[in-house]
Formats: structure tokens, sequence, C-alpha cells
């Protein structure tokens, strides 16, 4: 009996000790959490960005373009070019075994990869080589009357998942915390697809790296300190040796390859004094028109290049160079940056003579409100 009572006064002790200990966990996590707010040194966004889902960033209720893995290649090109996407998720297609007779059976939501629009301008101008493409011509006519073009399906020129470029797909219980992490961490990460889970993979939304920037523009009062955070305090950005530009003398094709051999998706144009004068972007390739008259611009100097997106009144983009100075703040580029549309900006070394010592990147920009 006196056992018993020892045993329940001893459960009772243990109990107490351990909703104690518990109190004073829940008040130091309390205190903390105090202290993150009264620091006021972004911790308010963070907390914002954990306690946000990433599915709760739409831009639309549904996909509406998308592509399967042995759609025709031309049909999908022309809907991008239509459209002016940068890229379009592509869905599974597989085989189905039905009394020895093999059906295509397509998952119109089962995501596995994304095609871009420099993939597809990459291969076509491989193909058809310089002679044909530099020459003003309808483009989609030429494809017509090229029978191995007209054969070729998404699945020979999409990218794959590589250990360069993951595509780091997430389930719709992500927080946006964790999208964050990923795109400021990985420099390839411009866009992830939103599953409902990793077994169906069903895609339900795309999530940007513009998207974001958005999100904390719109919630910049949450940064506190961090605003004022100057560009040369900045972590990881490039130095002035790794920064990739061209001259505008240089054709445009020539220059997009300078992207793909350093692995980029943007690069600055200098004169010939080495003073910026403007940007070139994959993103320009959405100044394609219709009729494909883009090709033969690529085989144009740069400056003329971009001459004929400004003249176009469906380009979005600066009709001038876009940059910053190292003394400016982390406000101020994000604030150049989403008012302008682009996805980097050059910081330059004074403004009279605008040579390039580094570039921020959408990325760069969400390191920034990583605590380490």
């Amino acid at each position: 009996m006196e056992d018993h009572k020892r045993k329940g006064d001893s459960a009772t002790a243990t109990e107490h000790k351990k909703t104690k200990k518990e109190q004073v966990h829940t008040k130091d996590a309390m205190i903390n959490n105090d202290a993150m707010l009264q620091n006021n040194d972004g911790s308010q966004l963070l907390l914002k960005l954990i306690h946000t889902k990433a599915m709760s960033i739409k831009t639309r209720d549904e996909i509406i373009f998308s592509a399967q893995r042995d759609d025709n290649l031309c049909k999908v090109f022309k809907g991008l070019s239509d459209k002016r996407f940068m890229s379009v998720p592509v869905f599974l297609t597989t085989d189905l075994l039905i009394n020895l007779f093999v059906y295509k059976q397509k998952d119109k939501k089962k995501w596995i990869s994304f095609l871009g629009l420099f993939d597809i301008v990459k291969y076509v101008n491989e193909h058809f080589g310089k002679e044909k493409m530099s020459l003003e011509h309808d483009f989609w006519k030429m494809t017509n009357e090229s029978e191995a073009f007209q054969k070729l399906k998404v699945n020979d020129v999409m990218s794959f998942p590589t250990r360069e470029n993951k595509f780091h797909p997430i389930t719709q219980d992500y927080s946006l915390f964790s999208v964050v992490e990923i795109m400021a961490r990985d420099p390839h990460a411009h866009h992830i697809a939103i599953l409902d889970d990793m077994k169906n993979r069903h895609l339900v939304s795309i999530l940007t790296q513009s998207q974001l920037i958005k999100f904390v523009y719109e919630h910049l009062s949450l940064l506190g300190a961090k605003k004022d955070l100057l560009i040369k305090n900045m972590r990881g950005l490039c130095s002035e040796a790794d920064v990739v530009s061209v001259p505008m003398t240089m054709l445009t094709i020539d220059a997009f390859k300078v992207m793909e051999d350093h692995n980029v998706t943007g690069l600055a144009v200098l004169s010939e004094s080495g003073q910026l004068v403007d940007t070139l972007s994959i993103r320009d390739l959405k100044g394609m028109a219709t009729d494909g008259s883009l090709f033969w611009k690529l085989y144009r100097p740069v400056s003329e290049f971009l001459e004929f997106l400004k003249k176009d009144a469906k380009t979005l983009r600066p009709r001038h160079a876009i940059f910053c100075i190292k003394d400016e703040t982390f406000e101020s580029a994000l604030t150049k940056i989403y008012t302008n549309q682009v996805h980097r900006i050059f910081v330059v070394d004074s403004s009279e003579s605008r040579k390039p010592i580094s570039v921020i990147s959408l990325g760069d920009l969400l390191l920034q409100l990583l605590p380490f």
C-alpha cells in the first residue's frame, strides 16, 4: 500500500517537474519570439513566411497552358510564342497494356518537368544552322517543310532533373519560407512545381521567384532595419571578375551562347568603353513574334536586337539600363527590380562610368532574408 503511495507520489512529482519544464520552454520560446519582434531585423517577415503556405500565392486557379512529353514540338513552340510564356509544365504519358495492345495513357496532371523556350531556341538554331536562320524567312513555313523537325516531340528537347538542376518540387503543405530557402540557395530554382503529393505528382500550382519578390515588396515594412542593409554588405554577391558581359556589337545568337556557356540567364551589355548600356536575358526571347521573325533577329548585333524589342509595344522591358551602386540599400535594389519587372540589376562602380562590378539576382535578394 505504502509502495503504491510512494509510486503515486513519485509519478505526481515527475509530472509536476515535466509540466514546470514545459512551462519554462514555452516561456523561453515566447521570450525568444518577442526578442525577434523587438529586434526588427527582418524576423517579422521570416515569421510571416513560416506561417504562410506556399499554396496561398497563386497567379491563377488552373494551369492554362501545358504539354505532354509526346506532344508535337512545333505546336508547343507555337503556343509558347503566342502566349509569350518562358516555359511550360510537361505531364507524363505512360504505356497501358490491355489484351497485349499498348495504349498511350495521358495523365494530364502528373508533372515530370518543364520545357523552356530557351531549350527550343537552342535546338532550332542547331538544327537549321546559320545559313537558313539568318535570312528573313517565315519560320513556321520553314518548319513545315522540314520533315525531321515536324517529327520532333517535347521529350526530344526538354530538360530533365540533373545534379545541377533538381527542379525541387514541393507539396501543397510546404511553407513559403521553405520555398524562399530553396530559391535563395539554388541558382537554378527560378520556378517550383507545387504537387498534391509526391506519389500522384499532380500539379496544383507553380511558384516563381518573381512572385516571392512581389510578396517581399508588399511586406517591406516587416523587414525593419534589414531593408537598410547596404549592397556592399550583402552576402553571396559575385565579384567583379565573375560578372558576365558582352559587347553591344556581338551577334545576339553568340551572346545567348555565352549565357549557356556560363550557365547564367542574363548578362551585361557594354559599350566600347566598357560602360553598361543595357542587359540581355533569356526573358528577351519572349519578344518572339508569332511569325517566328525573332530567329533572323538573333543573327543581328545585340544592340539591334534590343532595339527591335524596345519598338515592340507588347514587350515589357526597360528602355534603358537599370543599375545601382554599392552604397545603395537592399530596399533600393528590391524596388528597382520589382518596379522595372527585371530579374537582375547590375551594380556599377559609379553613375558616371557605369562599369559593372557585381550583379544582384532575385535569388540574391531572397538570400538576404535568411538568418544564415
